[in-house]
């Protein structure tokens, strides 16, 4: 992970990656995209999201944050990052975050740290 989830969120991340091999190769995916992203960010004069793509990331429900607040460890952490900012709670806010993130690499090259 990149250090954004609570240490809660990502040790239940973490567990939740052991057991679904679907997420596990979703999250690969994004890792080889992200590196790939990095590697060309000087290269590329402007990337395109598809709109599948954007579909399926806004698609992600909101109610995987609500299923950590039903284990009882929602409470583990303020919901605030290192950096001030606040931290995204669902897997479809943390992947649109990523995605936003890259993209923005992508174009600027270089991010926002």
């Amino acid at each position: 992970m990149d250090g954004e989830l609570s240490a809660g969120a990502e040790s239940r991340a973490k567990v939740h990656l052991v057991h679904c091999s679907d997420c596990r190769e979703e999250v690969r995916a994004q890792r080889q995209a992200a590196a790939r992203m990095r590697d060309q960010a000087g290269t590329m004069s402007e990337v395109h999201v598809p709109g599948a793509l954007l579909d399926r990331l806004t698609g992600i429900p909101a109610s995987c944050g609500e299923r950590d607040a039903a284990s009882g460890d929602a409470d583990d952490h303020d919901g605030v990052g290192l950096d001030g900012r606040r931290r995204p709670e669902s897997l479809g806010a943390r992947l649109s975050t990523s995605v936003r993130r890259m993209l923005r690499v992508s174009q600027t090259g270089r991010g926002r740290r």
